[in-house]
């Protein structure tokens, strides 16, 4: 008996260790964990990550760290760590309907839309979605260029929440898109009826004006969706390029340049912007302005054709006319693409 005892007692010391060493290990998940949340609730996203990720590596799958970590990387707009986490976290916990729901929104931002939808698909065989959940459903059918569907999901959008602005949004512009225009302003005056200084639906409105023929409306709407900003940090350039192209249209080219340059300060990088301030500079005969700018646009989007045009159209004023042929080469053949990829439908 007593050697029995002898024998045992180096194993309840190896037990009492590792029992030790599991309370330490589990005291310092708990303690990065609750770092984590500290950190994350007070917006401090790359911290947030780094102590739910050491919370995750001291106890692989027994917290909800990694969910979080997701949730922290998609504030900071890092999406394929987000998809990364989200994953190691349906591994462990395969029918997790917020971590589903989750990774198909980051999906969605990452632009794999058929992706995207099939963990919505089976987050919500578990879960009933929220608006917002419907409203990434619908823009993935937009991503997908199925506007029908896209449309459906994001009427059941504003129909479970009536009050989501961004559904709203989105719901009129997929209405625009395919010239339902009174539908489209309905959709746009909710958003304002939301939120009556919205620069975005405002904007918009004038759209719809410009399609029925109200320029004088369509202008009023552009310059109250500029007031409505002038103060903002995150001002929008759409407003200032569709208020532009709408002088150009009305020959008042010489106003449009104003609010085609902001346009431009505001997104350099938009082709279209830089397109529209091009094509005005043109019309008023600045050549060497013009050359720039559609330069600019033909390096952003050297696939559009409008592009190569306006460019065909200062080289020939140039008398450049090798540049100019080549640009309408260029522009033919482009078209001659989009046209073979969108065959006309079928009367």
């Amino acid at each position: 008996m007593t050697q029995r005892i002898h024998m045992l007692r180096p194993m309840l010391c190896l037990i009492m260790l590792l029992g030790a060493i599991l309370l330490v290990a589990n005291a310092q998940t708990q303690e990065d964990f609750d770092r984590g949340l500290a950190e994350f609730r007070a917006g401090n996203y790359s911290a947030a990550a780094t102590s739910f990720g050491r919370a995750e590596a001291a106890a692989p799958g027994s917290t909800e760290a990694l969910l979080y970590q997701a949730r922290s990387f998609i504030h900071l707009e890092g999406f394929p760590a987000a998809e990364k986490a989200l994953r190691s976290y349906l591994d462990a916990h395969a029918d997790a309907a917020d971590a589903q729901y989750l990774l198909g929104f980051v999906l969605h931002r990452e632009s794999r839309p058929a992706e995207s939808l099939q963990f919505y698909t089976r987050a919500a065989a578990h879960t009933r979605p929220t608006g917002d959940d419907l409203k990434i459903v619908g823009l993935n059918y937009v991503l997908l260029n199925d506007y029908a569907d896209a449309i459906h999901w994001l009427e059941k959008a504003v129909e479970f929440d009536s009050k989501n602005i961004d559904a709203w949004y989105y719901l009129g512009r997929a209405y625009y898109t395919k010239a339902r225009l009174k539908e489209a302003r309905t959709a746009f005056l909710s958003v304002l009826d939301l939120d009556p200084k919205n620069v975005r639906a405002e904007s918009n409105l004038g759209l719809i004006y410009e399609s029925d023929a109200q320029p004088d409306a369509a202008m009023a709407a552009y310059r109250k969706a500029i007031a409505w900003q002038e103060q903002s940090l995150h001002a929008s350039e759409q407003p200032y390029v569709n208020l532009g192209s709408l002088l150009i249209e009305q020959e008042r080219v010489e106003e449009a340049l104003a609010p085609l340059e902001k346009a431009v300060a505001l997104a350099p990088a938009n082709a279209f912007c830089r397109r529209k301030l091009g094509t005005a500079y043109l019309r008023l005969h600045r050549l060497e302005d013009a050359e720039r700018e559609l330069a600019k646009a033909a390096t952003l989007a050297p696939d559009d054709a409008a592009v190569h045009y306006q460019l065909g159209r200062l080289y020939k004023e140039m008398k450049n006319m090798d540049r100019a042929n080549a640009e309408f080469a260029r522009t033919a053949e482009l078209q001659s693409r989009s046209a073979s990829a969108h065959p006309s439908p079928e009367r």
